[in-house]
């Protein structure tokens, strides 16, 4: 941690330290998550990236998000709001001209709301747009200053957030590769007790493998198990999306605590289990997914 992230850090503990956590700030941090929506604050995180962030615009996956931090680091692109501006009921510093897309799945907890609107654009020189008692932050003093670098920490914490990756391409080459190896519906049946149905869906490449099942079979045909992996159907957009959910996230934990394995790793364990037992309905294109999803974390984790 560099003297900016350091000291930064310390202040913010030290206020908070001594601040009443507001009720309405307990009450959204400590309720399931929802999906995100415009002026809520939340907290980012993907491994060890943290950020407080506010909600401008949401998308089917993506939201536009506004670093934002308790410190009074500024340039002249941050908006610096008062302290009932949101229920924190504390200033915020929103860095304007650092926002970008950032995927749902860095999404971690809502840690509060904001009580003003914000303009879908703001610009320094028109200041009659910024919400009642907000105003404009003073420019950088040098390269060296502690606000430069901080700022820095700030770009280098969304350039990590808004590049994160978990989902995989899946090719759909899985049938070319068993009959490749000779393996047959029946020999995959019986190698990974499969129901005969089940195992031709696969075989014919209309249901996934789960982890599980390519490291069984990987370690049969001395192959890797992510070859084998990266060969399955795509995963349906709606599977991703599902998955993608805050609500999912303290579930793909639990999981990924259970099997002693990255979240991300979790991640793709629960995405092709929710894709392959939804594979083994009768009514697989009309598959209620969060219905199957939900089922699949019942089964998994009780």
């Amino acid at each position: 941690m560099n003297h900016a992230q350091g000291s930064a850090y310390e202040r913010l503990t030290a206020v908070a330290a001594q601040l009443k956590v507001p009720d309405a700030v307990r009450e959204v941090a400590t309720a399931p998550p929802g999906d995100p929506e415009p002026g809520q604050i939340w907290r980012a995180v993907w491994e060890h990236t943290v950020q407080l962030v506010v909600i401008t615009v949401v998308d089917n996956d993506t939201v536009q998000a506004i670093p934002a931090s308790l410190e009074r680091y500024t340039d002249t692109h941050t908006l610096l709001l008062p302290a009932e501006a949101s229920t924190l009921e504390q200033p915020l510093a929103l860095w304007w001209g650092l926002r970008q897309p950032l995927p749902w799945w860095v999404l971690d907890r809502q840690v509060s709301q904001l009580t003003v609107p914000l303009p879908a654009s703001l610009q320094p020189d028109l200041p009659h747009e910024v919400p009642p008692g907000a105003r404009w932050g003073s420019a950088v003093p040098s390269p060296a200053a502690a606000a430069a670098e901080y700022r820095g920490v700030l770009v280098d914490n969304l350039a990590r957030l808004s590049t994160s990756r978990w989902q995989p391409e899946g090719t759909g080459a899985l049938p070319q590769l068993l009959q490749q190896q000779g393996i047959n519906a029946k020999q995959l049946a019986a190698h990974l007790q499969l129901q005969p149905p089940q195992a031709l869906s696969v075989w014919r490449g209309q249901a996934p493998l789960t982890p599980d099942q390519a490291q069984s079979l990987a370690e049969h045909l001395g192959l890797g198990a992510d070859e084998i992996l990266a060969a399955n159907p795509a995963l349906p957009p709606a599977v991703v999306h599902e998955l993608n959910r805050p609500l999912r996230r303290w579930q793909v934990r639990t999981l990924a605590a259970q099997h002693a394995e990255t979240e991300e790793q979790a991640r793709l364990r629960a995405a092709f289990g929710v894709f392959a037992l939804a594979a083994r309905q009768e009514d697989r294109n009309d598959t209620y997914w969060a219905a199957r999803a939900d089922r699949y974390f019942e089964m998994r984790l009780g």
